[in-house]
């Protein structure tokens, strides 16, 4: 058993738990990044969008219409 700062134990599970958590740093950054970049695409695509005339927008919704159509 481990005492920490406050005065709890700990058991060598515990700590083992700890060390697992903590090894899993650099796949939460990766993660994080991943959705960032996504985000990104995301407001470019939003972005490009609200430039877009009606016609262009009807246009694209009978697109998929007619692709959602197909699929079912």
């Amino acid at each position: 058993m481990t005492n920490t700062q406050d005065g709890e134990t700990r058991t060598p599970e515990q700590i083992a738990e700890l060390f697992a958590i903590a090894g899993r740093e650099i796949e939460a950054i990766e993660q994080l990044t991943g959705c960032v970049d996504q985000l990104h695409e995301v407001q470019a695509a939003k972005a490009q969008l609200a430039t877009l005339t009606p016609a262009e927008v009807r246009a694209a919704l009978e697109f998929r219409r007619g692709t959602l159509g197909e699929a079912q």
